[in-house]
């Protein structure tokens, strides 16, 4: 059986994977914080403007949860996203290639809202598969 705080995060997820937003603030408190600091602002409008702007450059983007672990106002979550890269990413215009990356967050929830997410994604894994190349410096 989940716990509130598992059906808050999982709705988190649900938002970006479907695109619909009206889950954002039955997720998110209305001052979440993310660590780090997304482009588009914080709370609840923060993430719906990052999930438009996700949407945009990854087509059929699909976030398999692989692990949830809750303790005490903590859940842990590690997914695998797919996706196909349409839009511009890291200076390089939509490839069509398919992608598929990791990433972990820690959710801290209080009263059934996420009040603040830690995320870290692999951008190494994303960006050699649109194609960035890397050079050793001399």
């Amino acid at each position: 059986m989940q716990t509130d705080s598992e059906i808050a995060v999982r709705r988190f997820y649900e938002a970006l994977s479907t695109g619909d937003t009206a889950l954002v603030d039955q997720a998110l408190a209305a001052d979440w914080e993310a660590v780090p600091p997304m482009r588009a602002g914080g709370g609840p409008q923060g993430w719906k403007a990052s999930i438009a702007h996700l949407r945009g450059v990854f087509s059929d983007l699909f976030i398999e949860i692989e692990d949830v672990v809750v303790n005490g106002d903590m859940v842990a979550v590690r997914a695998l996203n797919r996706a196909k890269q349409t839009g511009e990413l890291l200076g390089v215009e939509g490839t069509g290639r398919e992608v598929e990356f990791r990433a972990a967050d820690f959710h801290q929830v209080v009263d059934g809202r996420i009040v603040r997410t830690w995320h870290l994604e692999d951008y190494f894994a994303i960006a050699t598969q649109i194609g960035l190349e890397f050079t050793r410096g001399a």
